[in-house]
């Protein structure tokens, strides 16, 4: 039995599905490089809008603190004067009168203020999520 070597053919048949991949292999790593540098951008883009924000948020905060202690400020006043009216109330009817009309004041007062501080937070956060809503928009 005489063995035939076909040895040229099969060498050219292996050579072409080696280049094929190849060629698929590197495409594919062109299209990795290609997410990878559209990821880093996202990620610098991300980093520069949380420090933008972060600032953003500080100034918020500040604000809601310095208003908290305005109101709590005035609240104290408020009680104070609260405290003065009942003493020289003349009857208990009179004093129901001063503790609901106080009651209703710091009512009116305090919802007043969450109200604001509510629009103030909101107006921060849409001011944070802006750089990343038109990053997700492109």
């Amino acid at each position: 039995m005489a063995k035939t070597t076909k040895s040229a053919p099969r060498a050219k048949a292996e050579a072409r599905p080696t280049e094929a991949a190849t060629k698929n292999i590197e495409a594919g790593m062109e299209q990795m490089a290609d997410i990878a540098s559209k990821f880093s951008g996202y990620t610098e883009d991300g980093v520069k809008a949380l420090k933008d924000s972060a600032a953003l948020s500080t100034e918020t905060i500040r604000e809601i603190s310095s208003r908290n202690m305005s109101f709590m400020t005035q609240a104290m006043e408020q009680g104070v004067e609260l405290t003065q009216a009942l003493a020289s109330a003349r009857d208990p009817r009179e004093m129901l009168q001063i503790q609901s009309g106080y009651a209703k004041s710091m009512f009116s007062a305090y919802t007043a203020e969450m109200t604001a501080q509510a629009e103030l937070c909101m107006g921060a956060w849409r001011e944070a999520a802006k750089p990343f809503m038109m990053r997700l928009a492109k």
